[in-house]
């Protein structure tokens, strides 16, 4: 937190506060923090606040920020892998995260693929957790079935993305239309429904 104060960049202490305050709310500092990543002097170059159920079913990535300061280094990345990596010498079975439209380049470059977008308007991953780390997972989406990566989940991933399309607001689909171009096949939504309908 005191790290935090020190951030520079409005934007980026704007996020950094509602992840503060949002992950106090429904998880309490003095149960889990969120994890840092440090250069040799113990400077906090990137956050992350995820958690992982108790059954090892999922892994649920909140937020990931980065100081302005330090973007287009690498952080983001280094510190996704660890816990990925992390997460699956845990045998933890599948993640989930929701993207902002303005970080979909980063996690698209990494290889995720969206079911659809939440009832709040963000895109919705959900997905087994690679075996090698982050950059092992292009190439899981790649080689795995539709079947392989819902797995048992098809009802609840459904439930989440099912429909939110059409409440968007004019503002929101504007721009969700324009991001429909920028992820083309990594958008699942229709083969979902195709799913549900066969």
């Amino acid at each position: 937190m005191a790290s935090v104060a020190t951030i520079q960049d409005p934007k980026t202490v704007k996020f950094a506060n509602m992840s503060l305050t949002w992950w106090d709310d429904h998880f309490l500092w003095y149960k889990q923090g969120c994890v840092v990543l440090c250069d040799s002097e113990q400077n906090h170059l990137c956050y992350v606040f995820y958690k992982t159920d108790p059954y090892r079913e999922y892994m649920h990535i909140h937020n990931i920020f980065t100081p302005l300061i330090g973007r287009r280094k690498g952080y983001a990345h280094s510190l996704l892998d660890m816990i990925f990596i992390l997460a699956a010498e845990q045998n933890v079975k599948r993640f989930k995260l929701t993207s902002i439209s303005s970080s979909l380049d980063f996690y698209l470059a990494l290889g995720f693929v969206y079911w659809g977008v939440n009832s709040v308007g963000d895109y919705y991953c959900d997905l087994p957790v690679p075996n090698d780390g982050i950059d092992s997972l292009k190439d899981m989406v790649q080689d795995s079935t539709i079947q392989t990566l819902i797995g048992r989940k098809f009802e609840s991933i459904l439930s989440k993305v099912e429909g939110n399309a059409a409440g968007l607001s004019t503002s929101q689909t504007l721009v969700h239309d324009r991001d429909m171009l920028k992820l083309g096949k990594n958008y699942m939504l229709g083969t979902l429904i195709a799913m549900k309908v066969a």
